[in-house]
């Protein structure tokens, strides 16, 4: 990872850490928070998808995927800003999904790293439980704003301590011959 890389990792972590912190400490204004962010987000990464396509992507093999992708998470963005007034729902479906994607996939490199005796499994395995409690608890209380606000925010100050590990790691440097 480049020096700029880190630093924009870390600014990236901070800005994290006060979203999360704004979360726990506001949580009757949380959801609609989250679900602005969310909606944000999903539009900005779709356009960033789609510029992708049209700039490079359309002339490489498989560069439709992300015309695909642009297309799929520019529409969740302006769909979430559309029904913006429904706070709640978007921001369990947004938690819901994407910890359930997360923690299915972190368990797939579980099996995988085990299998290739890689020491890094066990930081999967730990992501991917937490994941899927998140889901669990998420579909448990379901109807509780603050513990749904809470959760989510626990897995981002995770989430940002992970980032500034990385970004203090030292990386290999694979020189191709």
């Amino acid at each position: 990872m480049s020096k700029a890389r880190r630093v924009w990792t870390i600014i990236g972590a901070a800005f994290a850490l006060i979203g999360a912190l704004a979360i726990v400490l506001m949580p009757d204004m949380a959801l609609e928070f989250l679900a602005l962010g969310i909606s944000i987000t999903l539009t900005y990464y779709g356009a960033k998808f789609l510029i992708y396509y049209l700039t490079h992507a359309q002339h490489m093999v498989g560069g439709k995927w992300f015309l695909l992708i642009g297309l799929i998470l520019f529409d969740m963005g302006v769909f979430a800003i559309a029904i913006y007034d429904q706070a709640k729902i978007i921001t369990v479906i947004y938690v819901i999904g994407t910890h359930l994607v997360s923690g299915i996939l972190s368990m797939i490199r579980v099996v995988g790293n085990k299998k290739d005796n890689n020491p890094g499994w066990k930081t999967d395995l730990v992501q991917g439980i937490a994941s899927i409690s998140q889901v669990i608890l998420c579909i448990i209380f379901i109807n509780s704003v603050t513990i749904i606000s809470i959760s989510y925010a626990i897995y981002t100050i995770y989430y940002a301590t992970m980032m500034v590990i990385s970004a203090f790691k030292k990386t290999a440097i694979v020189y191709v011959q």
